[in-house]
């Protein structure tokens, strides 16, 4: 093969059976049939959503995890066509629906794994290798299940509401780990290859265990929460929207202060930790060409304004609409939250159901209650959200590691001396690990909704029950270690430390007779031009700039960059309240029109080659919010000045 380089149990149906077999390997059934395609390739479900119902409450589905086992994770992934339901909603859409184990432990067991949105969990440690074989069983890119001419919307990106949208390959994948500080040539963290429908590719991927650190120490990769999902350019935000993503765990009890007092399995002296892979759809609920659900096209995730009637954008955990999570009372949980949606950011609070709105019987908030109190869209004016006052009525909660990056200590939230919402609101690809420990009662975990170019209207994503006996045999900790591989900068003098270069880039909208363009130092991505070359080992100062344009305004982008994470040193000329290392952040807007900027330090260390920048709103990295960066030993030459790119 030539490679380029360039739900809860039981609602997810696969069209992909495996069992396992008496050695614990799990084996594929053929269970394909001759309806696999639908007819026309449309992609629309056969269920009537006509009149569809809201789904009960069900219990927090955990997704099926694999381990590695004497430092090895051998590991086969298919990705095909599947019918998902969630809550209300039944529509095809592609997933990771086929895993095989060669080599590690399986949470599975004897059950059959039939393919569920989100992927199956990765847990590895520091020093593992992990071997993944990626199959692409989806039918070839002209029959992408997203039709070319049913859309709603007119959007501003996709080329004018096309199904295929900015990319002509919707059925064309790779893979890519994000956050984890690996290598990015093949056969590790390259996303810049092409896997296309039938064919497949064997990933290596090796976790750092005592690697170097310029004052002559040793570091392991930090243990914390990371991910897994498709990167191939121009069809990344369909194929993430639709739910080909997954939770990578890296986990050393050795050395981690967190994964020392928390597990899934919790021994003697230990909390509960639960994952939450928080997911974002866009669906077409209601098609204008056969009436059937399916997911939104391009055109209709790059809409401006308020979305078209009969879109809906709503987030989901681990499948689920508004699962229940259990708790007792003082009792200290870890929630890993893991966002893996292509768009909206999330503004997390814990709100307390009043008492008198709660059901006895089933502890859960009576059928119509509504937390918020206010909506997205305004029906006499520019939405509005009121969010300042429910955040202040939030129970108390704390934050303990973002993006895989443990604190010094735990961070109390809501923040009371935040000098941007950048500090909480989590972007697209960000992760949060928070502790939380309440009293008896109901509580709701909400996303206080987001204003932009589009109106993300609140929602609850999950509501917590605090019952039974209380727990006090664990506090939330008063200190904690942060990861050796991201020491602070608090002493410029260290070696490490001190700066050998200062860079801009500037994040840009346009808008002409064309459409929208959306531009990093005025171009789109371009694959044979680097736009940022880096000495191995340098230490970095880059003011990320959020440019106000005349013709597009302003809006929020995530900047994410692959590899090598980075601290936060101001946002918008402000100082943070709290030093974070991030691997993905909200560019701030200004509030005018002026731009809005962001400062951080990073420290390239370790891994040569080439990788990316870009934005997580991942149809703007679609349209070309994205540039190629190379790190080199050798001097780099002087940035390209032209807009020439050789394909």
């Amino acid at each position: 093969m030539t490679f380029q380089k360039k739900p809860s149990p039981g609602t997810s149906r696969s069209h992909v059976a495996l069992t396992l077999d008496r050695r614990g390997f799990l084996r594929v059934g053929a269970t394909l049939g001759a309806g696999f395609l639908l007819p026309d390739l449309t992609g629309c479900s056969s269920v009537d959503d006509d009149n569809p119902q809201p789904v009960e409450n069900g219990e927090l589905f955990t997704p099926a995890s694999v381990r590695s086992r004497d430092g090895l994770l051998d590991i086969e992934l298919t990705i095909t066509e599947t019918e998902v339901t969630v809550g209300q909603y039944t529509f095809m859409t592609r997933a990771y629906t086929g895993l095989k184990v060669n080599h590690g432990e399986s949470s599975l067991g004897d059950t059959t794994y039939t393919g569920t949105v989100p992927g199956p969990s990765i847990e590895l440690r520091p020093g593992d290798k992990l071997k993944l074989k990626l199959i692409n069983d989806l039918p070839d890119d002209g029959s992408a299940v997203d039709p070319e001419d049913c859309a709603m919307g007119s959007g501003s990106g996709g080329h004018g509401g096309g199904g295929h949208g900015a990319g002509t390959h919707n059925n064309t994948t790779n893979l890519h780990t994000h956050g984890l500080h690996v290598d990015p040539g093949p056969p590790g963290d390259d996303v810049f290859l092409v896997i296309g429908p039938g064919e497949s590719y064997d990933f290596v991927f090796d976790i750092p265990r005592d690697i170097d650190m310029p004052d002559g120490t040793k570091a392991n990769h930090p243990a914390g929460t990371y991910w897994y999902h498709p990167h191939m350019h121009g069809s990344t935000a369909i194929q993430v929207a639709g739910g080909m993503v997954g939770a990578i765990i890296i986990r050393d009890e050795e050395r981690d202060d967190l994964d020392k007092l928390f597990a899934t399995e919790p021994g003697p002296g230990q909390g509960k930790e639960q994952l939450l892979v928080v997911g974002e759809y866009m669906i077409q609920t209601k098609d204008s060409c056969d009436g059937k659900t399916r997911l939104a096209t391009y055109g209709e995730m790059g809409h401006s304004g308020p979305l078209p009637a009969g879109v809906d954008d709503f987030f989901h955990i681990n499948g689920q609409l508004n699962p229940i999570l259990r708790m007792r009372p003082s009792e200290v949980q870890r929630l890993r939250v893991l966002h893996t949606g292509f768009r909206a950011p999330l503004d997390i609070a814990f709100l307390r159901v009043p008492d008198d709105q709660v059901d006895s019987t089933t502890a859960l908030p009576k059928p119509g209650y509504d937390p918020f109190g206010y909506s997205c869209a305004s029906s006499n004016g520019p939405p509005m959200l009121n969010r300042d006052e429910l955040r202040a009525k939030s129970a108390t909660y704390y934050q303990v590691a973002t993006d895989g990056v443990t604190y010094g200590a735990p961070l109390k939230m809501p923040m009371a001396n935040a000098v941007s919402e950048i500090e909480y609101v989590i972007p697209p690809g960000g992760r949060v690990d928070m502790l939380v420990q309440f009293e008896a009662g109901t509580y709701q975990m909400v996303a206080l909704g987001y204003l932009d170019f589009v109106c993300w209207a609140p929602q609850v994503l999950a509501t917590v029950v605090v019952s039974g006996k209380p727990d006090t045999s664990l506090q939330i900790p008063q200190v904690l270690t942060p990861p050796a591989l991201y020491p602070s900068f608090d002493d410029m003098s260290k070696p490490g430390n001190a700066i050998t270069n200062k860079r801009q880039v500037e994040f840009s909208v346009t808008q002409d007779a064309d459409g929208a363009h959306f531009l990093i130092d005025g171009r789109t991505f371009c694959e044979s031009r680097v736009d940022q070359c880096i000495v191995l080992d340098a230490v970095e100062e880059w003011t990320i700039i959020n440019k106000f344009t005349d013709t597009a305004g302003e809006s929020i982008h995530p900047f994410h960059i692959h590899v090598n994470s980075f601290l936060v040193t101001s946002i918008n000329g402000k100082t943070p309240a709290q030093p974070i290392w991030r691997d993905t952040c909200l560019i701030p807007t200004s509030g005018t029109n002026a731009d809005g900027t962001l400062t951080f330090l990073s420290r390239f260390l370790h891994f040569q080659g080439q990788y990316v920048l870009h934005c997580h709103i991942l149809e703007h990295e679609d349209e070309g919010m994205m540039q190629l960066v190379e790190v080199q030993e050798a001097a780099c030459p002087a940035p390209p000045t032209d807009d020439t790119c050789e394909t």
